[in-house]
């Protein structure tokens, strides 16, 4: 019994020292996906400029813990006219697109499923 206990801990051991990289991975590719239909939104919008989908930015946090996309306003400055929406000069309103919004909500069922893929694959590859 003793024998099964210390392959056990081995194998714990395994899964911790596997999981950073996993988690980086994880969060990367839910970047990815993200990234690729917030520019698909965008795409949708139909800016003529092109400085709207240039704006586009993919942030991954230093210690691999999240992805970001958000926009460079640098790049593009009426992003947040055109996500939330804006008041016009005649008092009218203008409707938001919710390019970045949508995605979200959009891609939170698929995001789920990559993230139990690979924590399945994890743990099989250590178990």
């Amino acid at each position: 019994m003793g024998n099964e206990v210390d392959i056990f801990a081995k194998k714990l051991d395994k899964l911790l020292d596997d999981w950073p990289q996993t988690k980086q991975k994880l969060v990367e590719r839910n970047g990815d996906i993200m990234y690729q239909k917030v520019l698909a939104n965008v795409d949708a919008v139909g800016e003529k400029t092109g400085n709207l989908k240039r704006g586009v930015t993919k942030h991954i946090g230093s210690g691999g813990g999240y992805a970001a996309i958000r926009p460079d306003y640098k790049v593009a400055p009426h992003t947040h006219l055109l996500e939330n929406g804006h008041k016009t000069r005649n008092g009218g309103w203008v409707p938001g697109k919710h390019m970045y919004r949508n995605a979200l909500s959009d891609l939170a069922d698929e995001m789920q499923y990559e993230s139990q893929k690979v924590y399945d694959d994890l743990i099989k590859s250590v178990f």
